[in-house]
């Protein structure tokens, strides 16, 4: 069943990657690739601080 689960995981990582690459590809057309990756770059550092202010929460 491990290996099972293992391939099931795999696939779902590639299918994943291909909407995320088509999906990139798309609104990098749309939006434009400048705008596009300053987007994605405050949607991470965002994520960053807020997981980091979580986890000093949960830890203390």
């Amino acid at each position: 069943m491990s290996q099972l689960q293992v391939a099931i995981r795999v696939v779902e990582i590639i299918i994943i990657t291909l909407v995320v690459l088509l999906l990139g590809d798309y609104l990098g057309y749309k939006v434009g690739r400048r705008r596009l990756a300053a987007a994605v770059g405050t949607i991470a550092l965002v994520t960053i601080v807020v997981f980091a202010i979580y986890a000093a929460v949960v830890l203390a």
